[in-house]
């Protein structure tokens, strides 16, 4: 056999392992952080742009995802999943300034809310000059209502 015959089982192999890798570190995130007025949204799907800029560089990274959403009074933790298919790893928004129920957060530093989407902008602190977007799109008014709730604490 050579290398032709292994490298689709090796590609097929690590898909299958990081699948359930991820799955399970989502199920312990939900079960450690989850407060008891959590809401959860399954299904929603998005995109994430990522722009960096920097002296003579700049450059635009675009992901087309899926994402499972649970949201607390304080954060929101995304399981975006690649090509809606192949799970990512975990992006907690923080609210404000209250960390509890958080794993390693992000600050949330501005939000969009439309008719039908949601813009979240964040600049991650690991990452200088970047901005990072993650619009959620075809959102239902149920959906949107979880949000304003969440994010501009209406009743």
């Amino acid at each position: 056999m050579d290398l032709f015959f292994y490298l689709p089982l090796a590609g097929l192999a690590f898909f299958i392992i990081s699948g359930v890798y991820f799955y399970i570190d989502k199920d312990k995130i939900i079960k450690k952080y989850m407060q008891p007025d959590a809401v959860k949204l399954n299904k929603i799907n998005g995109t994430i742009v990522t722009v960096t800029k920097g002296g003579l560089s700049y450059r635009k990274r675009l992901q087309w995802c899926s994402f499972e959403i649970f949201m607390n009074q304080n954060s929101m933790f995304l399981f975006p999943k690649d090509f809606y298919i192949i799970p990512r790893n975990c992006v907690n928004l923080r609210f404000g300034s209250d960390r509890r129920n958080t794993k390693n957060p992000e600050v949330l530093r501005e939000f969009h809310i439309y008719d039908n989407y949601v813009e979240l902008i964040l600049y991650p602190d690991h990452m200088l000059n970047t901005k990072r977007t993650i619009s959620l799109t075809g959102l239902n008014q149920e959906e949107i209502l979880q949000f304003r709730k969440a994010l501009i604490k209406e009743a």
